[in-house]
Protein backbone atom coordinates (compact mmCIF):
# COMPACT_ATOMS: atom_id res chain seq x y z
CA UNK A 1 0.00 0.00 0.00
CA UNK A 2 1.24 3.44 -0.91
CA UNK A 3 1.59 6.38 1.96
CA UNK A 4 -1.06 8.00 -0.18
CA UNK A 5 -3.68 5.13 0.11
CA UNK A 6 -2.45 4.45 3.25
CA UNK A 7 -3.83 7.99 4.38
CA UNK A 8 0.01 8.49 6.76
CA UNK A 9 0.31 11.74 4.54
CA UNK A 10 -2.79 13.59 5.39
CA UNK A 11 -3.53 14.27 8.82
CA UNK A 12 -0.49 13.28 10.92
CA UNK A 13 0.53 16.77 11.80
CA UNK A 14 4.23 15.87 13.10
CA UNK A 15 4.56 13.68 9.79
CA UNK A 16 3.00 16.59 7.30
CA UNK A 17 5.62 18.78 9.11
CA UNK A 18 8.83 16.58 7.97
CA UNK A 19 7.14 15.93 4.59
CA UNK A 20 6.99 19.72 3.78
CA UNK A 21 10.49 19.96 4.43
CA UNK A 22 11.26 17.08 2.53
CA UNK A 23 9.65 17.96 -0.40
CA UNK A 24 11.27 21.51 -0.25
CA UNK A 25 14.25 20.12 -0.74
CA UNK A 26 13.15 17.95 -3.31
CA UNK A 27 12.68 21.08 -5.56
CA UNK A 28 16.37 21.92 -5.33
CA UNK A 29 17.74 17.97 -5.06
CA UNK A 30 19.06 16.50 -8.43
CA UNK A 31 18.63 12.46 -7.98
CA UNK A 32 20.31 11.40 -10.54
CA UNK A 33 22.71 8.40 -9.93
CA UNK A 34 25.81 9.33 -9.90
CA UNK A 35 28.64 6.50 -11.40
CA UNK A 36 31.64 6.88 -8.03
CA UNK A 37 31.77 3.44 -5.87
CA UNK A 38 29.96 3.31 -3.10
CA UNK A 39 26.95 5.92 -4.13
CA UNK A 40 23.12 4.84 -3.99
CA UNK A 41 22.51 2.37 -6.53
CA UNK A 42 20.19 3.24 -9.09
CA UNK A 43 17.26 1.07 -8.01
CA UNK A 44 17.44 2.73 -4.67
CA UNK A 45 17.37 6.26 -6.70
CA UNK A 46 14.76 4.51 -8.26
CA UNK A 47 12.85 3.71 -5.15
CA UNK A 48 13.19 6.92 -4.03
CA UNK A 49 11.82 8.77 -6.20
CA UNK A 50 8.64 6.99 -6.56
CA UNK A 51 8.44 7.57 -2.54
CA UNK A 52 9.13 11.81 -3.72
CA UNK A 53 6.19 11.20 -6.22
CA UNK A 54 3.79 9.52 -3.78
CA UNK A 55 4.80 12.38 -1.41
CA UNK A 56 3.65 14.90 -3.67
CA UNK A 57 0.12 13.26 -4.96
CA UNK A 58 -0.70 12.85 -1.40
CA UNK A 59 -0.17 16.58 -0.72
CA UNK A 60 -2.11 17.34 -4.14
CA UNK A 61 -4.98 15.02 -2.63
CA UNK A 62 -5.06 16.81 0.55
CA UNK A 63 -5.18 20.11 -0.40
CA UNK A 64 -7.53 18.97 -2.69
CA UNK A 65 -9.82 17.51 -0.01
CA UNK A 66 -9.48 20.02 2.16
CA UNK A 67 -9.92 23.23 0.09
CA UNK A 68 -12.11 21.59 -2.92
CA UNK A 69 -12.14 22.63 -6.41
CA UNK A 70 -13.21 25.98 -6.63
CA UNK A 71 -11.28 27.43 -3.71
CA UNK A 72 -8.54 25.48 -5.71
CA UNK A 73 -9.24 27.75 -9.05
CA UNK A 74 -9.41 30.95 -7.08
CA UNK A 75 -6.10 30.60 -5.33
CA UNK A 76 -4.74 29.96 -8.66
CA UNK A 77 -5.95 33.17 -9.94
CA UNK A 78 -5.06 35.01 -7.16
CA UNK A 79 -1.81 33.89 -6.88
CA UNK A 80 -0.99 34.71 -11.07
CA UNK A 81 -2.52 37.95 -10.20
CA UNK A 82 0.00 41.30 -10.13
CA UNK A 83 -0.54 41.93 -6.79
CA UNK A 84 2.14 42.25 -4.83
CA UNK A 85 3.47 40.50 -1.59
CA UNK A 86 3.29 43.59 0.76
CA UNK A 87 4.84 41.90 3.47
CA UNK A 88 7.95 40.28 1.86
CA UNK A 89 8.32 44.12 0.20
CA UNK A 90 8.27 45.03 3.51
CA UNK A 91 10.75 42.38 5.06
CA UNK A 92 7.81 41.58 7.36
CA UNK A 93 7.15 38.04 6.27
CA UNK A 94 8.65 36.08 9.01
CA UNK A 95 7.17 38.57 11.35
CA UNK A 96 4.34 36.67 13.93
CA UNK A 97 2.42 40.48 14.99
CA UNK A 98 2.77 40.95 10.61
CA UNK A 99 0.42 37.81 9.97
CA UNK A 100 -1.45 38.36 13.40
CA UNK A 101 -2.26 41.83 11.62
CA UNK A 102 -3.49 40.49 8.15
CA UNK A 103 -5.53 37.70 9.79
CA UNK A 104 -7.80 40.27 12.31
CA UNK A 105 -7.92 42.54 9.01
CA UNK A 106 -9.39 39.43 7.06
CA UNK A 107 -11.83 39.02 9.54
CA UNK A 108 -13.28 42.96 10.60
CA UNK A 109 -16.60 42.32 9.09
CA UNK A 110 -16.25 46.36 8.51
CA UNK A 111 -12.97 46.04 6.61
CA UNK A 112 -13.44 42.38 4.62
CA UNK A 113 -17.34 42.31 4.64
CA UNK A 114 -17.37 39.41 1.81
CA UNK A 115 -14.18 37.56 3.52
CA UNK A 116 -15.12 37.73 7.81
CA UNK A 117 -18.30 37.05 7.74
CA UNK A 118 -17.93 33.56 6.23
CA UNK A 119 -14.64 32.77 7.45
CA UNK A 120 -15.44 33.33 11.15
CA UNK A 121 -18.71 30.83 11.03
CA UNK A 122 -16.54 28.69 9.73
CA UNK A 123 -13.90 29.00 12.69
CA UNK A 124 -16.43 28.68 15.13
CA UNK A 125 -18.25 25.51 13.71
CA UNK A 126 -15.28 23.43 14.85
CA UNK A 127 -16.79 24.62 18.77
CA UNK A 128 -18.94 22.58 20.62
CA UNK A 129 -22.46 23.43 20.24
CA UNK A 130 -21.52 24.66 16.79
CA UNK A 131 -25.78 26.16 16.17
CA UNK A 132 -25.77 28.15 19.06
CA UNK A 133 -22.17 29.17 17.84
CA UNK A 134 -23.22 30.22 14.74
CA UNK A 135 -26.69 31.71 15.69
CA UNK A 136 -24.98 34.19 18.49
CA UNK A 137 -22.30 35.33 16.12
CA UNK A 138 -24.89 35.63 13.53
CA UNK A 139 -26.95 37.82 15.75
CA UNK A 140 -23.65 39.63 16.46
CA UNK A 141 -22.68 40.67 13.07
CA UNK A 142 -26.13 41.72 11.84
CA UNK A 143 -26.83 44.44 14.51
CA UNK A 144 -22.57 45.07 14.17
CA UNK A 145 -21.92 44.59 18.09
CA UNK A 146 -19.08 42.32 17.17
CA UNK A 147 -15.17 43.43 17.87
CA UNK A 148 -12.35 42.50 16.79
CA UNK A 149 -9.10 43.54 18.99
CA UNK A 150 -5.03 42.69 18.87
CA UNK A 151 -3.07 41.84 21.58
CA UNK A 152 -5.87 42.09 24.36
CA UNK A 153 -4.68 42.37 27.98
CA UNK A 154 -6.32 39.92 30.11
CA UNK A 155 -4.89 41.12 33.10
CA UNK A 156 -1.41 41.14 34.84
CA UNK A 157 -3.07 38.44 37.92
CA UNK A 158 -3.00 35.90 35.60
CA UNK A 159 0.13 35.36 34.79
CA UNK A 160 3.97 36.95 35.60
CA UNK A 161 4.92 38.27 31.91
CA UNK A 162 3.70 40.72 29.64
CA UNK A 163 4.25 38.62 26.84
CA UNK A 164 1.32 35.83 28.82
CA UNK A 165 -1.43 38.63 29.29
CA UNK A 166 -2.13 39.68 25.81
CA UNK A 167 -4.33 37.73 23.08
CA UNK A 168 -3.01 38.15 20.18
CA UNK A 169 -6.74 38.14 18.56
CA UNK A 170 -9.85 38.38 20.41
CA UNK A 171 -13.39 38.22 18.41
CA UNK A 172 -16.11 39.53 20.82
CA UNK A 173 -19.47 40.10 20.38
CA UNK A 174 -23.10 40.19 22.78
CA UNK A 175 -22.90 36.23 24.56
CA UNK A 176 -19.44 34.93 22.84
CA UNK A 177 -15.46 35.29 23.42
CA UNK A 178 -12.89 33.65 21.11
CA UNK A 179 -9.45 34.04 22.16
CA UNK A 180 -6.70 33.07 18.90
CA UNK A 181 -3.35 32.49 19.52
CA UNK A 182 -1.19 32.69 16.44
CA UNK A 183 2.11 31.38 15.72
CA UNK A 184 4.43 31.14 12.90
CA UNK A 185 7.65 30.08 13.35
CA UNK A 186 7.82 29.89 17.56
CA UNK A 187 5.81 27.43 19.30
CA UNK A 188 3.79 28.00 22.55
CA UNK A 189 5.16 29.47 25.47
CA UNK A 190 4.56 29.14 29.24
CA UNK A 191 1.40 27.07 28.41
CA UNK A 192 -0.02 30.60 27.26
CA UNK A 193 -3.03 28.73 26.30
CA UNK A 194 -3.62 27.27 29.95
CA UNK A 195 -3.92 31.05 31.09
CA UNK A 196 -5.57 32.12 28.48
CA UNK A 197 -8.00 29.68 29.17
CA UNK A 198 -8.34 30.39 32.59
CA UNK A 199 -9.49 34.00 31.68
CA UNK A 200 -12.33 32.31 29.36
CA UNK A 201 -13.15 29.63 31.85
CA UNK A 202 -14.52 32.53 34.40
CA UNK A 203 -17.47 34.15 31.58
CA UNK A 204 -20.29 33.23 31.38
CA UNK A 205 -20.90 33.16 28.17
CA UNK A 206 -20.03 31.29 24.76
CA UNK A 207 -16.36 30.34 24.75
CA UNK A 208 -13.63 29.39 22.70
CA UNK A 209 -10.10 29.22 22.08
CA UNK A 210 -8.45 28.70 18.38
CA UNK A 211 -4.49 27.98 18.07
CA UNK A 212 -3.07 28.69 14.93
CA UNK A 213 0.19 27.74 13.39
CA UNK A 214 1.42 26.33 9.92
CA UNK A 215 1.58 22.58 11.05
CA UNK A 216 -1.43 22.89 13.08
CA UNK A 217 0.26 21.94 16.07
CA UNK A 218 -1.57 21.24 19.62
CA UNK A 219 -2.18 23.60 21.93
CA UNK A 220 -1.36 23.48 25.32
CA UNK A 221 -4.51 23.77 26.46
CA UNK A 222 -6.97 20.99 25.70
CA UNK A 223 -9.81 23.75 25.02
CA UNK A 224 -8.05 25.69 22.38
CA UNK A 225 -8.84 23.96 19.00
CA UNK A 226 -6.05 23.39 16.52
CA UNK A 227 -5.97 25.54 12.83
CA UNK A 228 -3.68 24.82 10.46
CA UNK A 229 -2.46 28.03 7.97
CA UNK A 230 -4.21 25.85 5.58
CA UNK A 231 -7.11 25.20 7.38
CA UNK A 232 -7.64 29.14 7.70
CA UNK A 233 -6.78 29.69 4.32
CA UNK A 234 -9.93 27.05 3.66
CA UNK A 235 -12.12 29.38 5.96
CA UNK A 236 -10.70 33.14 4.51
CA UNK A 237 -11.52 31.57 1.01
CA UNK A 238 -15.33 30.67 2.31
CA UNK A 239 -16.79 34.13 1.29
CA UNK A 240 -14.93 35.06 -2.11
CA UNK A 241 -16.23 31.35 -3.59
CA UNK A 242 -19.88 32.63 -3.23
CA UNK A 243 -19.83 36.12 -3.44
CA UNK A 244 -18.06 39.24 -5.26
CA UNK A 245 -15.32 40.61 -2.75
CA UNK A 246 -14.33 44.16 -2.97
CA UNK A 247 -11.45 45.25 -4.76
CA UNK A 248 -9.54 46.38 -1.37
CA UNK A 249 -10.40 42.63 -0.06
CA UNK A 250 -9.03 41.02 -3.15
CA UNK A 251 -5.70 43.18 -3.13
CA UNK A 252 -5.42 42.10 0.49
CA UNK A 253 -6.25 38.60 0.07
CA UNK A 254 -4.05 37.83 -2.94
CA UNK A 255 -1.14 39.45 -1.40
CA UNK A 256 -1.18 37.68 2.00
CA UNK A 257 -1.67 33.93 -0.14
CA UNK A 258 1.65 35.08 -2.05
CA UNK A 259 2.70 35.39 1.19
CA UNK A 260 1.95 31.73 2.82
CA UNK A 261 2.86 30.80 -0.81
CA UNK A 262 6.70 32.25 -0.62
CA UNK A 263 7.01 31.90 3.05
CA UNK A 264 4.85 29.76 5.20
CA UNK A 265 3.40 27.59 2.98
CA UNK A 266 5.55 26.73 0.14
CA UNK A 267 4.43 22.78 -0.59
CA UNK A 268 1.32 23.22 0.48
CA UNK A 269 0.88 26.23 -2.55
CA UNK A 270 2.37 24.31 -5.18
CA UNK A 271 -0.06 21.66 -4.62
CA UNK A 272 -3.16 23.59 -4.93
CA UNK A 273 -1.65 24.39 -8.28
CA UNK A 274 -1.14 21.29 -9.51
CA UNK A 275 -4.73 20.12 -8.04
CA UNK A 276 -5.93 22.63 -9.66
CA UNK A 277 -4.17 21.70 -12.91
CA UNK A 278 -4.24 18.34 -12.40
CA UNK A 279 -8.55 18.72 -12.33
CA UNK A 280 -8.92 20.57 -14.74
CA UNK A 281 -6.92 18.14 -17.23
CA UNK A 282 -9.28 15.60 -15.79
Amino acid sequence: MSLVDSGLGHDRKALAASLRLILEKLGASNLTPQTRSGFVPEAQVATLKELFVDLQVGWRKRVARVLGQDKLELITRLLASPTPDVLRILGREDHENSHSDLIAWLLTPWRAPAIAPLALRRLVGGFDQPDAWRTTLDTALATEALSIRREMPIGRELANSEDRCRVDIVVSGPGFVVAIENKVWSTEHSDQTTTYWGWLDGMRCLKGGLFVSPSGMTAASPNFHTVSYLDLVSALLEGPVKHAISATEEIVLASYLKTLARTILPVEMRAVVEAASHEERT
